[in-house]
């Protein structure tokens, strides 16, 4: 017995640390990515016009479109920019952004945590009873202003529910978070969105942020 009493006070102790309270802030959701090595060639301002018409005709049928398309194109090919190949290069860098924008980190996967940010009601329960929410890092963000990227929006469920006051008001929420990539069309204050979350995260706290 005496031999069993150190182990058992050893796992007790680890139990202890395993469980211990993380405080997060928003940085450490978004994982160091390596720097984008594309690069898009410098432009002048009206080339840059340019290309935008060329991209918006590309979607047209209309002969006299495709007919302006073709002329700008050979236009543009006679300064030395290729049109066609400067928009895939602009699709590969829009995309590798994109990746950038929706790596999340697997660190905090299962961990009890606490962050401070800004709710987004999207459910209630009962007036100004919100039970699930997303949690940004400023305020506006998916209302006024466009949502933030993936690794920056966390999908927050919370039963019990927080009777909140304004979505400028910060909270401090507690519980247990996972990476999980996810899209969801939701309801707002300004009308429905489909928003990409990177975390989801079981609320077992939420109060003011002090």
């Amino acid at each position: 017995m005496t031999r069993l009493i150190p182990f058992l006070l050893i796992l007790a102790s680890l139990s202890s640390f395993a469980s211990e309270m993380i405080t997060l802030d928003w940085e450490k959701l978004r994982p160091e990515m390596p720097d984008n090595q594309l690069t898009l060639p410098a432009l002048s301002y009206e080339n840059r016009l340019q290309i935008q018409q060329i991209f918006t005709l590309m979607n047209s049928s209309s002969p006299h479109d495709l007919e302006r398309l073709k002329s700008m194109k050979a236009q543009l090919k006679s300064e030395g920019i290729d049109a066609d190949e400067l928009l895939e290069l602009r699709e590969v860098y829009i995309q590798t952004q994109k990746k950038a924008a929706e790596t999340t980190t697997r660190a905090f996967d299962g961990k009890t945590v606490r962050i401070p940010g800004f709710l987004v009601p999207i459910e209630f329960s009962d007036a100004m009873i919100t039970t699930d929410f997303l949690l940004v890092p400023f305020a506006g963000a998916c209302i006024h202003m466009p949502p933030p990227p993936p690794n920056q929006i966390i999908r927050i469920s919370f039963p019990e529910g927080y009777k909140m006051r304004t979505v400028q008001h910060p909270v401090w929420v507690e519980g247990t978070i996972i990476s999980k990539i996810m899209s969801e069309e939701v309801y707002i204050l300004d009308g429905a969105s489909h928003i990409t979350m990177g975390y989801s995260l079981n609320a077992s706290k939420v109060f003011d942020y002090r």
